[in-house]
Order: structure tokens, then C-alpha cells, then sequence
């Protein structure tokens, strides 16, 4: 529930039509609400009874009318009201659909199961007609792995011969050229304009799953990297102006992330929120417009080089990201219930080590493992070969404090205000080295909250 709400939010907020909320934790409470809403509606009206027995109309369940759903949740958004329409749509929705997990009835094969039965018709269509009359799901699924097969080992054959590189022929050129190895621009140009939104949606299904799977856009990065050159080779403006956006979609997944700086905040000495359309002002993109645009050869190798350079660093930067997924792997196996952890699929592991937390009420100081993520500290201690954790501390609101006196040589002050304490570490040079590590981590995460909150109240100030 909580990895939801987070994706949900990210992917909606600013859009009021699905997304009238003020805060992420509110996406999370209409969730869970929803839940067990359907819950109480469609379970069974009476309690367990024996065989041939009825159950008397006192111990009956009274199921939740659509007036005591919309008093639950009461001041749910930030302490204010959620509009009656929309909760209320939400209450008849799942009064007429209730949400039900499918399960195949026991003792049955899969062809032979509920699955199996469904028919699905196809027809003839822009690509031929490809299965006639009705077939079962898994007679559909027999008939798409079979017509792979054939297509895999034509791919292994011909990735065993060598190609020539195919050179385009344009109009302009002069026709005493040798036409060896040459093919039409206006050939091309049409193949390309008729198949490159395949391209386009398949760039984008991996872009909305991205921050789930960083695996999958590093290896989508060069479908997307071949796709724009193609369009400022053939001067398609339309599909150029396409494939930027969603380069920009990629370089805004790593800026939201934390891991890497936009090029306002390097250049410069003041960081600003940015939006969707904030990328037509940055260096990289007037470079490659100006060269794409031009009309000479030597204009568009320069554009060419200068993708092919932004998407070497991409390419590094998502490899240093996958080292760091395996190492947040790594460390969330050593903590009790560590797999929550892992819910946040943008939390990453900085730090590790030993510090004496002392206790506000008893004075005492009691030595813990403290584990520093991008977003949140974390301390724990280890009694039965993993680590308990005793708290997390949301970075974003923390701050920090060196202590100078000679009694506290070794120690800072932690202040949240879930709870605040006082660490010592064991060296002046490992406390100077926790300090640097979160207060670096602690800039990261106020930017990247405040660019997320940004583009929300951005997109929100577009829709009007």
C-alpha cells in the first residue's frame, strides 16, 4: 500500500481530475478506505453458521452506507473535506464492481479451468486476419509463443552475418554518385513516419514503470538513443520534438531521484523548482535544436555527437544506480522486516556505522547501529543475528547541530520532531564524517520534495 501511494502520486499529482489530493499519505488512507469498503460491502451478510441453521436478525452485519463512508473520512486531506461527488462516485463504484482477486477452481488444469473457457474473437485487421472464429485463452497464449519461436531464430541467424552500413540517397545529390548500397530518403523517411510511434509508446510503457524497474530503462536507452538521431537525420521536427520530451522524462527520473543535478543548480548558485516545460532553456536542448535545425551536414553530426554524449552519461549514471539497488538489497536482508525497506524504490544506502544515542529520560547512552538511506535514518541494535529497529527519521525534516563544547568533542545533536537526541561517535573524524554525510543527504532530499511539490503545484497552476 504504501509503494501505491507513493507511484500514484508521483504519477498524478497536479492532474485534480484523479488526484484531488493535498498529500501522498492521503492517496494511502483513500486506499486502504476503498479496501475495506469493499470489504464490508461484499462479504457474506451473516456470520458463520451451521449447515441448516439460521443466524437470528440481531448478529446479522449491517453493511456501511454511503453516508457513514463519507463521515470516516472526515478532514482526511490535510485536515480538510475531499468533495462529497467524488468520494460518494467512489462508494457506487464499488458497490456495482467489487474488487475480486480471480482464483481457478481447485483439482483442474489450466486449459481446463474458468481461464481456459474464455473465448476471445479476432478479425481481419490492418495486419491480415490472424486467428479465425473463437479461442480460449490459453489456446490464444500456445498460438503468440509459437509465432515467436520462428521470429527469435531468424533474429539468431542474421546476428551471425555482417551487414553493410546503408547509405541514404538524396534528390539533391548528383546522379554520376554510385548508387551501391544506397536507399531513397523518401523511403526511409515514410518507413520511419509510419512505424516510429511503436517506438514512441514502447519508450513510454518503460518510462511509467522506471522507478520500479531502473534495469529496464537502461535498456531502453538506446531504442530512445537511435530513435532521436533518426528524426534530426531525416529533419522530422514532429518526432524529434517527441523523442526530446521523453529524454527529458529520463533526465527528470534522475533529478527527482536525488542522484543527479540539474544543470541550473551546477551552473549556478540558486536551485529552482522545475517543470515540464523548463528543459527548452537548458544548454543541451538549444544546442541540439540549433544544430538539428540546420540544413548542413556538419550541423547535424555536431547534434548527433551531443546526444550520443548525453546518453554515455545516462548509460553510467543508471549502471551506478543498479550498483546501488543491489547494495539497498544487501543491507535490508541484516534488518528484521528489512523487505519495507524496499517499498521506497527510490531509497538508496549511504552509511553505516556505530554511535551512542543518549536517552532524554535516564541519561544512560546506549550504543546503536545507525544506517543512513537517501531519505531516512534509521538505528537499530543487533541481539539475535539481525538488526531491531528503534527508530526512523525522516530526513527532509531533520536538522542537525554541532556540538563544540569540550565535554562533547565527539557528539551532534539530532533534532526531528518525532524525536530529538544527542549522538556521540567514536572520533572527532567519524563524527565530522557523519555530519558531512547527513547534511549532504539531507539537501538532496529537501530538493528533490521540493521539486516534486513543484511540478505538482506547477502542473495544478497549468490546469487552470
Amino acid at each position: 500500500m504504501t509503494t501505491f501511494s507513493q507511484c500514484y502520486w508521483e504519477d498524478n499529482a497536479g492532474d485534480h481530475e484523479r488526484c484531488p489530493f493535498q498529500d501522498q499519505d492521503t492517496v494511502f488512507l483513500i486506499a486502504f478506505a476503498i479496501i475495506m469498503l469493499n470489504t464490508d460491502l461484499h462479504k457474506t451478510s451473516m456470520f458463520a453458521a451451521p449447515p441448516g441453521q439460521n443466524v437470528s436478525k440481531q448478529k446479522q452485519r449491517k453493511k456501511m452506507t454511503k453516508q457513514e463512508f463519507l463521515n470516516n473520512l472526515r478532514g482526511v486531506d490535510n485536515s480538510e473535506d475531499l468533495s462529497r461527488e467524488y468520494l460518494s462516485e467512489i462508494y457506487d463504484s464499488i458497490a456495482q464492481n467489487p474488487i475480486a482477486i480471480y482464483r481457478p477452481p481447485e483439482n483442474s488444469s489450466f486449459s481446463d479451468c474458468a481461464l481456459g473457457r474464455r473465448t476471445i474473437k479476432f478479425s481481419s485487421g490492418e495486419f491480415g486476419h490472424i486467428v479465425q472464429g473463437n479461442m480460449d485463452l490459453a489456446g490464444m497464449i500456445k498460438h503468440v509463443i509459437k509465432s515467436v519461436k520462428p521470429c527469435q531464430e531468424l533474429l539468431r541467424g542474421l546476428a551471425s552475418h555482417e551487414h553493410p552500413y546503408l547509405t541514404l540517397r538524396n534528390r539533391r545529390g548528383s546522379k554520376k554518385k554510385s548508387r551501391k548500397h544506397l536507399v531513397p530518403e523518401e523511403l526511409v523517411r515514410s518507413a520511419f513516419c509510419s512505424l516510429w510511434h511503436h517506438f514512441h509508446g514502447t519508450i513510454n510503457s518503460v518510462l511509467d514503470a522506471a522507478h520500479l524497474d531502473p534495469k529496464g530503462l537502461e535498456n531502453c536507452l538506446d531504442v530512445l538513443m537511435y530513435s532521436l538521431c533518426t528524426t534530426i537525420c531525416l529533419d522530422l521536427t514532429v518526432e524529434r520534438n517527441a523523442f526530446t520530451s521523453q529524454l527529458v522524462r529520463v533526465k527528470f527520473f534522475r533529478e527527482n531521484r536525488g542522484l543527479e543535478e540539474d544543470e541550473i543548480s551546477v551552473q549556478g548558485t540558486v536551485s529552482r523548482v522545475r517543470d515540464h516545460l523548463d528543459y527548452k532553456n537548458d544548454s543541451w536542448y538549444m544546442r541540439i535544436e540549433k544544430a538539428a535545425e540546420s540544413y548542413h551536414e556538419n550541423a547535424k553530426v555536431s547534434a548527433l555527437d551531443e546526444v550520443d554524449g548525453m546518453f554515455k552519461k545516462l548509460h553510467a549514471s543508471l549502471k551506478v544506480d543498479s550498483t546501488l539497488k543491489k547494495e539497498m538489497v544487501k543491507v535490508a536482508k541484516r534488518i528484521r522486516n528489512g523487505q519495507i525497506l524496499l517499498n521506497d524504490p527510490t531509497r538508496y544506502f549511504l552509511k553505516e556505522g556505530l554511535l551512542k544515542k543518549k536517552c532524554n529520560r535516564s541519561g544512560r547512552n546506549i550504543e546503536y547501529t545507525f544506517f543512513l538511506f537517501s531519505d531516512v535514518l534509521v538505528y537499530a541494535d543487533n541481539t539475535s543475528g539481525l538488526y531491531k529497529i528503534h527508530g526512523e527519521l525522516p530526513l527532509h525534516l531533520m536538522k542537525i547541530m554541532e556540538l563544540n563544547s569540550a565535554k562533547h568533542k565527539k557528539s551532534f545533536h539530532l533534532i526531528h520532531p518525532r524525536k530529538s537526541f544527542v549522538v556521540s561517535a567514536s572520533s572527532v573524524e567519524d563524527k565530522l564524517t557523519w555530519l558531512a554525510t547527513i547534511h549532504a543527504a539531507i539537501g538532496r532530499e529537501v530538493k528533490r520534495k521540493a521539486r516534486i511539490e513543484g511540478a505538482r503545484q506547477n502542473s495544478a497552476a497549468f490546469d487552470r
